[in-house]
This record gives structure tokens, C-alpha cells and sequence, in this order.
């Protein structure tokens, strides 16, 4: 099924991962091209992320894992530096083609762990204002598994397993801010990868559907609305 201009549907993991818990918000922006408002410092996680990057690339080089995860993952760095930064550049990226569901899923990977067996290990960063809760993790499952199926569907074997490391600041003195790193395992999955764009295709495709309940940004819709 396609939609009204007739051409596929391009998603992210992280499109996807931050949308599907509002039914509503999905659907606006993949039929309509509405998205949620940013906020006043939406540049701020962007500019960390390349400088996590940066640091990990560093190491890339040298051969050895940074310390704030050696001796704590499984798995060493991808060693292909050229490879990687095109699937984290937007005109790469990994790309899988779904015509059952008339989606083209594109991904932009932070960095990437191999096992010794060879298997793909997501790997993913997340700055954050202040340190991670109990169920923090669990926010990003669905792109995880979403990359676990870009991997699969890209002939690059995963692991069952990802790794997220989430970055927060804990003090500031003369022009430098120190952060703290937590690390975080979950289990991932190309099969539920594969049905989130089965629900995502149901979503996009149907009527306009209701907003979750606790959805800011509806609310915010829904007051602009009836003003």
C-alpha cells in the first residue's frame, strides 16, 4: 500500500524509536510531515555525539577499546574507519528495502563493536542532562532492533545483543564540563526489528489514529487548536 503521492515511506530507527509511543505523532509526520517541536537547545545532543565519535575513532586507530567500556563489552571496534563513516554520514547510511510494507528503512549507525565470532553489535550513544533511571534503557529498544535488522537484511550477521552508553554531565570549572559514562547491555532481535515496521506500516497507512494518552505534544496540538 502506498501513500498518497505514491511513493515509499522513508523511515529512521530513531525516527521510529521516538515516535511510536504516540500513535498520533507517528502518523502526522510520516503522512502530513508534521513533526514535534525540537525545543530551544536541539544542537546540543547532535554536537556531543560527534565529539563521542571522535574520541572513539581515536582508539579505532590505536587498536583498543576506550576505557570507558574496555573490559566491559564484548566484542572489539569495527576496524574499517572509511566503512563507518559512511553508514553515519546521511548521504549513506545502511539502507534496507521492505516492499511488503512499501518502507525504505535508513539507518545512521554511531559505531559498531564485532564480536569474535563475528556477529554485528550495535553500539550507540546518548547524551543526557542527568544520570539514567531504572527503565531509561528501554526507551530505545525498538531502534536497536531496528538496527539489528539493518544489519541482517545488509548481510553483516548480529549478535543478539547491543550496547548503549549514555553520557551525562556532572560538573563544570573553567571551560570544562565533566561527564560520566554508564554502559548498558540489552538483548536485540531483527524478528521484533521487523515487526515494529509491520505496526509502523499499519499506523501510517490507516486513518489518522488517536494520540497516546500522556502525549505532550498532542496536548500542546490540541491546545493550539481549540485556542
Amino acid at each position: 500500500m502506498q501513500n498518497n503521492n505514491g511513493k515509499q515511506f522513508k523511515v529512521s530507527p530513531s525516527k521510529i524509536g521516538e515516535l511510536l509511543e504516540c500513535p498520533r505523532c507517528l502518523w502526522l509526520f510520516y503522512r502530513e510531515g508534521l513533526a514535534r517541536p525540537e525545543g530551544i537547545f536541539p544542537s546540543l545532543p547532535g554536537g556531543m555525539d560527534g565529539v563521542f565519535k571522535a574520541y572513539f575513532d581515536k582508539y579505532r586507530k590505536m587498536g583498543k577499546l576506550p576505557p570507558e567500556v574496555a573490559g566491559k563489552v564484548e566484542g572489539t571496534l569495527f576496524e574499517d574507519a572509511e566503512q563507518l563513516n559512511q553508514w553515519r554520514n546521511r548521504l549513506g547510511g545502511l539502507t534496507a528495502d521492505f516492499p511488503e510494507f512499501n518502507i525504505i528503512l535508513k539507518g545512521l549507525i554511531d559505531d559498531l563493536l564485532v564480536s569474535s565470532d563475528g556477529k554485528y553489535i550495535p553500539f550507540d550513544f546518548k547524551s543526557r542532562g542527568y544520570p539514567i533511571k531504572e527503565n531509561t534503557h528501554t526507551l530505545y529498544q525498538n531502534q536497536l532492533d531496528l538496527y539489528a535488522l539493518l544489519f541482517e537484511r545488509n548481510n553483516l550477521p548480529p549478535a543478539n545483543f547491543g550496547y548503549l552508553l549514555f553520557f551525562y554531565p556532572i560538573n563544570y570549572n573553567e571551560g570544562i564540563a565533566k561527564f560520566s559514562a554508564e554502559l548498558v547491555k540489552m538483548d536485540v532481535s531483527p524478528k521484533r526489528g521487523y515487526e515494529i515496521l509491520r505496526k509502523v506500516y499499519q499506523i501510517i497507512t490507516g486513518k489518522q489514529p488517536m494520540s497516546h494518552s500522556e502525549c505532550k505534544y498532542c496536548q500542546y496540538r490540541n491546545f493550539q487548536l481549540n485556542d
